[in-house]
């Protein structure tokens, strides 16, 4: 029986996702960011269309199971020159991540769920069919900001990506250093979080993932102190790993505008902050990404030489010099368990710099060793480290406008 005809709003739905497919990010010239995601981050270009300039421009690039689509969405191209597996945003827009898509089973049925829920189908249920198979697919508006969810059933369809597009690789086979997208993180405007938080479970079936025992389930957890303020929440689908994790986030009330109140100067009603790339071995992609070109968010040195993080670095089976060049951080408490030589549970992340402005979405690689969950102690070390990066880009603004 179809999940679409037992559900009842007295139970809390059951994920129809399945699998996260690509992030889509949306910009008014793609030939930049193409570049950079080749030449700097390491991914390939995949698949494409809008090539000969008749249809918006499209290209899928790939780095592990990591798939992004840069959809070009210039003014000058005309309006009826529709996006496939999206819908435009309005212009004038930032260069932003905005649609995240998921694999499902059931497109016609779940968007009559979600349209009985009150939700907004941009694109309705859709088939598209080449020598492959076919696809059907709808594209609903997120109650969050700028953020579209495209909801994809490929079960019948058997070619590497999509129809509708070009492939550019005869033998697309998923290489590169990434695994698959960690976790997507959301910025929110203060006092929205009940709400958004409230939609994702009703729509979707994430359910709350704990970070702390004392965490609020409705509120999320509150992290403050010396020019940190933020209160976040983390969702999971649980039985599909595949979905992937999202995180909300809220600034608390304090001095000063820190990185989400930055954010949602350019994003007012909330978008995707940042996403979370994993990796098998971060010091191999971290190496490889450096070597051409991507700049890390740097720690102070104090984080690598404070006696506590010393011992929990060699207890890792790590040792400082192997992280401080690249500021990366290390976590064995997110689990609140003991640290023991045989149930080792281990947090590597770091961050780069903004894809397009400093206010804008930047990647974040993470490694997990045994941890499923997020360290408070690397949310604060990495949140200072990405004011820093946000204040030091702000610095070289000013001093470029100066010289101007």
């Amino acid at each position: 029986m179809n999940f679409l005809q037992v559900i009842s709003k007295a139970v809390i739905m059951a994920s129809p996702l399945i699998r996260l497919s690509h992030i889509s990010l949306q910009v008014s010239s793609s030939q930049k960011i193409i570049t950079d995601l080749v030449t700097k981050y390491q991914f390939r270009p995949l698949a494409a269309r809008g090539l000969d300039g008749r249809a918006r421009r499209q290209t899928v690039l790939g780095n592990g199971r990591v798939v992004f689509i840069v959809n070009e969405n210039s003014p000058e191209v005309p309006r009826n020159c529709s996006l496939l597996y999206d819908s435009p945003l309005p212009s004038p827009f930032p260069d932003t991540a905005c649609n995240v898509s998921y694999e499902v089973e059931d497109v016609p049925g779940l968007c009559r769920f979600l349209t009985k829920e009150g939700c907004h189908l941009l694109v309705p249920p859709t088939e598209l069919h080449d020598y492959a198979g076919s696809v059907s697919y709808c594209v609903v508006k997120s109650v969050l900001g700028n953020v579209n969810h495209t909801l994809i059933d490929r079960t019948r369809y058997a070619a590497p990506f999509l129809p509708g597009f070009q492939l550019l690789e005869n033998d697309p086979v998923a290489t590169g250093d990434l695994s698959h997208v960690d976790h997507i993180t959301y910025c929110l405007p203060r006092g929205t979080m009940p709400r958004v938080i409230e939609w994702y479970r009703r729509c979707f079936g994430f359910q709350h993932f704990p970070l702390s025992k004392e965490e609020d389930p409705k509120h999320g957890l509150e992290i403050s102190g010396s020019q940190i303020g933020l209160r976040l929440l983390s969702m999971e689908c649980p039985g599909q790993t595949e979905v992937g994790k999202i995180v909300m986030v809220e600034s608390l009330p304090q001095q000063g505008i820190n990185q989400i109140d930055q954010f949602l100067q350019h994003h007012q009603a909330g978008g995707i902050q940042h996403i979370g790339l994993s990796t098998r071995d971060i010091f191999k992609a971290v190496g490889s990404w450096t070597e051409h070109g991507v700049h890390f968010a740097a720690q102070p040195p104090s984080y690598y030489t404070d006696p506590h993080k010393q011992a929990e670095i060699l207890h890792a089976g790590l040792i400082p010099q192997q992280l401080c060049p690249f500021g990366i951080l290390l976590d064995s408490s997110t689990e609140n368990q003991e640290l023991t030589a045989t149930n080792k549970k281990v947090l590597l992340q770091v961050f780069t710099e903004p894809l397009f402005s400093k206010d804008s979405v930047y990647l974040e690689l993470i490694e997990r060793r045994g941890a499923q969950g997020f360290g408070e102690g690397n949310i604060r070390a990495l949140w200072r480290s990405m004011q820093d990066m946000m204040d030091e880009l702000s610095c070289k603004e000013q001093e470029e406008a100066l010289t101007q």
